[in-house]
Parts: structure tokens; C-alpha cells; sequence
């Protein structure tokens, strides 16, 4: 009897040691935390993990002194190590304003800025179905297509409107859109959302089914798509006097225009007697500057410095617009006052889409892999 009290006892002892075992083991093991989606590091900047924390930023940005200021004298290769993602995921480039930068995230289906200061963000729309989103320049408005319809949002009144057109074109002047459209019964036209309340304006009506259009100024640059027509004449349509549209040029194959920030210059590529060029044109539309290399609105930005995504590949602007081929890329930078140029070669597989000078380096969009990139300037 006392063997079989003394067995049981051994039995007993060794079932509670391994049940201390047993809860010591989980409480003292590490768990796994689920990771927020992170900023990647980039030079210059604090090194810690930058969490990404849901919170309301302001509508309007401090003003901040001018950042793009450049001095730009020789040729530059950038090394591999100073080319860093800016995120860790694939986004759908929108616009920066710093330090508001814009995205689309498709596989969660929204619209977000991010702070790129204080890395608060705010979601602004969602949906499956986004196309091309823009945001004003004042950040009080956005457009973009939802599956099949044209929305304006305004934030200072918290609405959505449908627009009812099929809008080919669009640009921004201030709060200001200014677009084109085209149906069957109305045919083209020139349109201006000023009133966010009201209808929009026609300010003039166009025998052309697609067009692109560029605001410089106060008048608007009129053109045929080159998907339709690579050859088009350039009309003007003057906002403040919208009465008549004037012809600028007679002739232009494959154009593509980006206005300066401050309306002093203008920048065009095209395809002159076979070959494509980008020159830089003043208020009169008069050449000023001719470069050895060409690129388009879609790969460029030009505040008061243009920076130019430039294909080493020889990718033509067709090719570009139909996807044929993908671009491999150096960055040319441009001062337009000062006269001076700087390129800047990139080792890898980079499109480059929207390069943006900004105090974390110079921010582009990669087609290639969908990602935003980040370049140390110094």
C-alpha cells in the first residue's frame, strides 16, 4: 500500500513539473506581431523604423522656404546605395506636395496622403476601380475616374460630384479645372469647374474627338492626341478672354507640353525632321534652348527647375504612351535662369515617372516595378 502511494505521488509530481514546464514555455516565448506597413529608411534622415500612424493632417501645408534650389555644374553618377525605395510596398504614384505625398493603393483600394514629415496619413476615397486621379495644386480638390465615371471631390465641403462628361484631357489652375470632352452629340469642347456648386463652363467648342491640353498662363494649349493623330496643329484658348481660339503652330509631330511653375517657360518634345528633340520655349512661344536629349510631360516635372526622366534605350514617346517597351532612364536636371545642367545616371531598371525635387532627395515614380524611389542629392 505505502509503494502505491509513493508511485502515485511520482506521478503526480511529474505531471505538475511539466505543467509549470509547459506554461513557462509560452509565456516566456516571443510572439509575432503583425508589421504596419513601414517607410524605408533614407539617407539623412533619423534611421528609426518610421511607423506609419492613422491620423489627420492638416488640409494645407506651413509654408516652407523654397527647397528646390539646386546648384547643378557637372555630370554626376549616382551609386547604387544612394537609389532607396521610399516605401516598402507598390503604389500607384499621384503627386507631391510636399510634404503631402498622394498614392493609390490598389490592393486596398484607396486613396491616402501621406505626411512625409510627421508620417501621419488620411485616407481620401475608396474604391476598386480608381483612374486617373489628380489632386489641385492647393490640395482642396481631386478628380479621377471611377470605373466609368468622371468625380470631382472638394474637401472644404466634404462632397463628391459627378462630372457627366467623357473627359480626354485635363489641368489644374489653382482650384480651377479646366478640361476637355468629347460626345457624339456635343462634340469636343473646352470646359472650366470653377464653382464647385455649379455646372461647368464651355468655353469653346472644337471639331476634334480627342485632345491634350496644357495650361500656360492664362491660355490654354489645345492639341490632338498623338495616339489619334501624331501630326496636329497647336491651338491657344485665352481663359480670361475665351472668345476666339488662336493657332500657334501649324505643325507638330508627336508634341508633348509641360508648363513651368511660374508660367516663364515652356517645355516641349516633339519629333522634328525625323528625329525626336525637347526644347524649352518663353511666353511668346519662341525657342530658347534646345537639348540633346528628349523626354515628355508624363516623365517630367518643371517647378522652377525641370527634372526630366530621359530614356537611354531610345524609347520613343509612341512606343512609351502604348507600353511597347519599357525605358531605362538617367535623370537630367535643368536650371533655366542660371543655364546649367546636371545629369544624374541611375544603376538599374528605372522608367522614370514624376521626378520630384524635395529636402529627402530627388522622388520619382519607377513604371517598371511600381514603386517610388528616393535619390541622395548630396
Amino acid at each position: 500500500m505505502r509503494s502505491k502511494t509513493i508511485f502515485a505521488l511520482g506521478i503526480l509530481i511529474i505531471i505538475i513539473i511539466t505543467l509549470i514546464s509547459a506554461l513557462g514555455y509560452f509565456v516566456t516565448r516571443k510572439k509575432d506581431v503583425s508589421q504596419e506597413p513601414k517607410f524605408v529608411e533614407v539617407p539623412e534622415k533619423n534611421q528609426e523604423s518610421l511607423l506609419v500612424i492613422k491620423e489627420e493632417a492638416p488640409l494645407l501645408p506651413e509654408k516652407k522656404e523654397e527647397t528646390e534650389s539646386l546648384e547643378i555644374s557637372q555630370p554626376t553618377t549616382t551609386l547604387e546605395e544612394n537609389i532607396k525605395p521610399l516605401f516598402d510596398l507598390e503604389f500607384v504614384f499621384i503627386d507631391l506636395i510636399y510634404p503631402y505625398i498622394y498614392l493609390y493603393d490598389p490592393l486596398e483600394g484607396i486613396i491616402k496622403y501621406l505626411n512625409l514629415d510627421d508620417k501621419s496619413y488620411k485616407e481620401l476615397y475608396k474604391s476598386f476601380s480608381v483612374y486617373f486621379p489628380s489632386v489641385s495644386p492647393t490640395r482642396k480638390r481631386l478628380i479621377l475616374k471611377d470605373n466609368k465615371e468622371w468625380k470631382i471631390i472638394d474637401f472644404s465641403f466634404d462632397e463628391i460630384k459627378n462630372l457627366n462628361e467623357n473627359i480626354n484631357s485635363f489641368k489644374w489652375k489653382n482650384d480651377e479645372l479646366i478640361f476637355f470632352a468629347f460626345d457624339e452629340e456635343r462634340g469636343g469642347r473646352i470646359l472650366k469647374l470653377s464653382d464647385f456648386k455649379k455646372a461647368p463652363l464651355i468655353l469653346a467648342n472644337l471639331n476634334l474627338p480627342q485632345a491634350k491640353i496644357e495650361i500656360f498662363g492664362d491660355n490654354v494649349l489645345i492639341w490632338a492626341d498623338p495616339l489619334i493623330s501624331p501630326f496636329t496643329p497647336v491651338f491657344s484658348l485665352n481663359l480670361k478672354n475665351p472668345k476666339s481660339v488662336k493657332l500657334i503652330f501649324d505643325k507638330k509631330v508627336f508634341p508633348s507640353f509641360l508648363s513651368s511653375e511660374d508660367n516663364n517657360y515652356l517645355f516641349l518634345s516633339e519629333e522634328e525632321n525625323g528625329v525626336f528633340v525637347s526644347k524649352i520655349l518663353d511666353k511668346n512661344f519662341k525657342e530658347i534652348k534646345k537639348f540633346n536629349w528628349v523626354s515628355s510631360s508624363e516623365k517630367c516635372t518643371f517647378k522652377k527647375i525641370l527634372v526630366c526622366g530621359v530614356s537611354l534605350n531610345n524609347v520613343t514617346y509612341e512606343e512609351w504612351l502604348k507600353l511597347k517597351r519599357a525605358s531605362r532612364d538617367k535623370i537630367i536636371i535643368y536650371d533655366p535662369q542660371k543655364k546649367e545642367e546636371k545629369e544624374i545616371t541611375l544603376n538599374g531598371n528605372f522608367d522614370v515617372v514624376k521626378p520630384n525635387i524635395s529636402p529627402l532627395g530627388l522622388i520619382f515614380w519607377n513604371r517598371n516595378d511600381a514603386k517610388l524611389y528616393v535619390v541622395n542629392l548630396e
